[in-house]
This record gives structure tokens, sequence and C-alpha cells, in this order.
């Protein structure tokens, strides 16, 4: 057991250090100031723990196991991606910006927040579906009936989660001011948006062709 544990803690540490969707968002983000990279990943971190929630009771599997179901939410995941992603390019390279448009919202469940968009992201974001519905069946935890091993991996994984996305708000909040910068502004936030509009044209692309 101590051996399948190491194996799946080293998988999450893979998982999330891999740049993904969620990380590009943080840093669309992160030029709006340190509030708006940290109330991202808070918003993330809801996502992964409502996701997690659902691997552990078995939701996730029975949304998995519908192909229409799965490759709708795909097509969902991408395309709110694409709009985020082109949001970011019009923010980037469109009219020059007022203090007002680069300043940090104000509140959090506000349909433009960093907080919904993270959440968003990340509960539509298939990388983390795959997550829960091909690692967690690969691991055996025995003695721990199954409900337990699925708890204590979901555990696993949000807690090296929200270690990476403290470690990654600190270091961006370290660089605010460079950040707060007009080209390194646009340098990240256009960067950030093409990988935003690439990742969900690409995952669009594929769902519809496969739909």
């Amino acid at each position: 057991m101590v051996e399948q544990l190491m194996a799946f803690a080293l998988t999450c540490v893979v998982v999330v250090l891999v740049p993904g969707p969620d990380f590009a968002l943080v840093l669309k983000n992160a030029p709006r100031g340190p509030g708006s990279a940290a109330t991202t990943a808070i918003g993330i971190m809801v996502g992964n723990t409502i996701l997690a929630l659902l691997a552990v009771l078995g939701v996730t599997a029975l949304l998995g196991a519908s192909e229409i179901l799965g490759n709708a939410i795909r097509i969902a995941g991408a395309a709110y991606l694409l709009y985020l992603g082109t949001r970011a390019l019009l923010e980037a390279f469109g009219r020059p910006r007022s203090q007002a448009t680069t300043s940090e919202p104000k509140f959090w469940f506000r349909a433009d927040s960093p907080f919904v968009q993270g959440m968003v992201s990340n509960l539509l974001n298939p990388k983390v579906a795959v997550f829960y519905l091909s690692l967690f069946p690969q691991f055996n935890l025995a003695p721990l009936p199954p409900l337990g091993q699925h708890a204590l991996m979901a555990g696993i994984f949000l807690l090296t989660a929200l270690i990476w996305y403290v470690v990654l708000v600190h270091a961006l909040k370290k660089i605010s001011t460079a950040l707060a910068r007009p080209r390194v502004n646009r340098i990240i936030t256009g960067g950030s948006g093409t990988v935003l509009a690439g990742v969900g044209a690409t995952i669009l692309t594929k769902s519809l062709a496969s739909a």
C-alpha cells in the first residue's frame, strides 16, 4: 500500500505541474493584481474539490460512461476556454485599456470574475475528469475499501494542487510590479490567451468530429 501511495502521489505531482488551461488562466489574470491570481486559484481549487467529491461518490464515472454526455461536457469546456482565450487576446491586442479595465474585480461571483473563471474552467477541464476516470482505478490501496481508497486519493490530489497554487500565487505576488507594466501585461495576457484559445479550439474540433 505504501508503494502504491508513493506512486500515486508522484503521479499527482506530475499532473499538477504540467501546464494546462488552469495554469494559463492564472497567468492571464495575474497582471490584474495578485488578488486576481489568488482568487483564480481559489476558484480552481473549488472546482477541483467538487470534482473530487463527485469522483468519490462515483458520479464522475457515471458521466464518463455516457459518451453523449461526456462529449457534451468536453464541447462546453472547449467553448469556454475558447471564449476566455479570445477575450484575453482582444484585451492584449485591442484598444488601449483603461485603469478600470485592468483593476481587480470587486465581486467574486460576477460572471467575469477570476473566481468564477477558475471554477468553471476547472469543472469543464477534460484533463481533470480524465485524471479521476483513468488513474484512480490503476492504484490499489487495499485493505482500504473502494470508497476509502478514492477518498484518500482525492485528498492527496487536492493537497498537491493546493500546495502548487500557494507556491504559484506567492511567486506571482513577488513579481507583481513587473506584471503591472503595460508591455509585460500584454505579453502575458496575449500568450496565455493564445494557449487558452488554442487548447479550446483543439478540443472543440476533436469533440465535434467524434460527435
